[in-house]
């Protein structure tokens, strides 16, 4: 056996560097950290974590943060899909933090997420204790997922390395580019038969995603496309939303005040509800499993909180609460 083949199964792709981590002593604190990392990880939290930023902290940073948890989902749901690595098998701590996964591990969403979330986060708020915090998440991700046993070494390094891909990518091109940042369009603006090509155009690159699952293929397999259409609706009513803000320029300025603040999250709390939890639950009973359904809901409800969140907003009270 060469060092290659060493590397990949004793290391890499081995339950060892799993086991090492469960030292008796560390478990009161490993323990709770796990758990809470693991449900840091989950898409209701990262929904509410972006709809935080973009209302409340800053717009822009908003917009960063959403279009790299959405590519960041397309691109982790499909190389799961494609390359079916399976997860770590014949260990006790998923059953004993009270933690499965079904789709395949390679790469882990969980860190590839944490890392273009966080990372925006740490690149962009240069405030000591919020650099200290994202800087934790970061590193401590990987960690929390091998300890739970629902990945191994190798999935954390392609997660953190494709984290790194969709944040530095993105960097790049707000650099390059930053017009979709901006509350309005530069000069003159597209016709608004323009703008509904554009809109088309988002749909068009986003809805076949939704032929991706089929009914014969396996179910962690299908988990992985699963992923891959719920980032694509939600790519698409998001992208749909930004536009009609640009031609509206709708812009605002942070929160200055504690009301201020809770009138703006109970407002993206209420469309949450009713477009993720009750609509999300009427379609599983109405259309169980169906793609297009998955597509549609979280499109809406990703285009409830970057259009009309907004939309609402401006009209309670004159715009007193997202001046």
């Amino acid at each position: 056996m060469n060092w290659e083949q060493v590397l990949w199964k004793e290391y890499l792709f081995s339950n060892s560097p799993l086991e090492a981590l469960h030292i008796s002593f560390l478990k009161p604190l490993l323990d709770p950290l796990t758990i809470t990392f693991h449900y840091l990880g989950s898409s209701l939290f990262f929904m509410a974590l972006v709809s935080i930023v973009y209302l409340c902290i800053d717009r822009k940073l908003g917009i960063r943060m959403t279009l790299g948890l959405l590519l960041a989902g397309i691109l982790n749901g499909t190389c799961k899909a494609l390359l079916t690595s399976p997860r770590p098998i014949g260990l006790p701590y998923p059953a004993e933090l009270g933690l499965m996964e079904s789709s395949y591990g390679f790469p882990s969403g969980h860190v590839q997420t944490a890392v273009v979330l966080y990372g925006t986060l740490f690149l962009h708020l240069r405030i000591g204790w919020v650099r200290g915090v994202t800087g934790f998440a970061i590193l401590f991700m990987p960690i929390a997922r091998m300890y739970a046993g629902l990945h191994f070494l190798g999935d954390v390094i392609g997660g953190f390395l494709l984290g790194l891909f969709v944040l530095f990518g993105l960097e790049f091109w707000f650099q390059r580019d930053s017009s979709l940042l901006e509350a309005s369009y530069q000069g003159e603006g597209p016709s608004s038969s323009r703008l509904k090509s554009y809109l088309l155009l988002l749909i068009a690159l986003t809805f076949p995603t939704v032929l991706l699952q089929d009914v014969n293929l396996p179910e962690s397999t299908n988990k992985s496309w699963e992923q891959v259409i719920a980032a694509a609706g939600s790519l698409a009513g998001f992208g749909i939303a930004i536009l009609q803000n640009k031609k509206s320029g709708v812009d605002w300025k942070n929160v200055t005040g504690v009301l201020e603040f809770l009138v703006r999250i109970g407002v993206v709390i209420l469309g949450i509800i009713v477009f993720y939890v009750a609509i999300g639950k009427l379609l599983s009973v109405l259309l169980p499993e169906n793609p297009v359904a998955r597509y549609l809901r979280y499109g809406i409800v990703c285009y409830y909180i970057g259009y009309l969140s907004p939309f609402l907003l401006k009209r309670i009270r004159g715009g007193t609460y997202l001046i």
